[in-house]
């Protein structure tokens, strides 16, 4: 069994109820949380308590931060996390977000040495010194429609996970705790079916072909990744059914099965987190401060 050192303060916070009116904005901004099973949206909500007491949110471009933002944008995020020994997005310290697209500036290398800047329009980006920053428009929207593979925040937490060791590769840790030669096969396994995936993938974007996978995913492992983690949760079905590979690797790194859950809100209803009883245990280039990101 896979341990994980939770610190006294983390033990208290998911011991605490889960506000009622939060339970409210998950029902209402993330249709993803309603096919969840009940233990599944109890493990999410004391994650989201977690995150939420230790990431600092701050609104750009005149953008007031609200209990609505702050909820929508960590149940996302933790959804990635459910099952997991992981640590609760260590690197990260703020999630900075805008109205909506917004510009940043982009360097372009050319031959000879020469390059060029200019600003390109995002929706979001996954920095790896402690840093996503995301547009909320784009967030309410890729929340809203959980079937159709575009998320911007699982796409941007995605990268926060593949970039844990230092590097936006495609390749995050894998078997946290678990004896070497164990994590060695996972390693080996990993890199072997993803890079044959992504090839394939590459390819059928160089023809013009059609795949489950949006095509941005050809432009980088990283954004491979990324792009495969958004497919993974709101495409499962299909996933599994076209790329059978890539999603038991996916399963395997998650610690989930989205293709087994309920299409629709479960018959029963669930209840916010009641107090514990006492005792309760519980991408774009090589430089280290370029982001990656969502650039659709």
């Amino acid at each position: 069994m896979i341990g994980c050192f939770m610190p006294k303060g983390r033990r208290e916070l998911t011991g605490a109820a889960f506000p009622v009116p939060w339970l409210g904005l998950l029902h209402q901004r993330f249709p993803l949380y309603r096919r969840l099973g009940e233990a599944d949206r109890r493990e999410l909500q004391e994650k989201i308590l977690v995150f939420l007491a230790e990431k600092n949110f701050e609104g750009c471009g005149g953008l007031s931060i609200t209990d609505e933002i702050r909820v929508t944008v960590a149940a996302q995020a933790c959804l990635l996390l459910l099952h997991r020994p992981a640590k609760c997005y260590a690197g990260l310290r703020s999630i900075l977000v805008y109205p909506s697209t917004y510009f940043a500036p982009s360097v372009r290398h050319y031959h000879g040495g020469v390059t060029s800047e200019e600003q390109i329009a995002l929706l979001g980006e996954s920095w790896e010194h402690g840093a996503v920053v995301l547009a909320w428009d784009s967030v309410c929207g890729g929340a809203a429609n959980p079937f159709d593979g575009h998320n911007v925040v699982l796409h941007e937490f995605a990268h926060q996970l593949d970039q844990e060791d230092g590097l936006a590769n495609g390749a995050p840790v894998l078997g946290r705790g678990r004896p070497l030669l164990e994590r060695i096969g996972l390693y080996s396994s990993w890199a072997r079916i993803l890079a044959a995936e992504y090839e394939q993938l590459r390819r059928k974007a160089g023809k013009g072909r059609k795949s489950v996978l949006d095509r941005y995913a050809a432009s980088h492992p990283a954004e491979f990744f990324a792009v495969a983690t958004e497919c993974f949760f709101e495409k499962p079905r299909q996933l599994l059914k076209k790329r059978p590979q890539l999603y038991g690797e996916l399963k395997r790194f998650y610690c989930q099965d989205p293709a087994t859950w309920t299409e629709g809100p479960p018959e029963s209803g669930d209840e916010p987190i009641e107090p514990a009883d006492a005792g309760r245990s519980t991408p774009a280039t090589d430089s280290t401060a370029a982001p990656t990101g969502s650039r659709r």
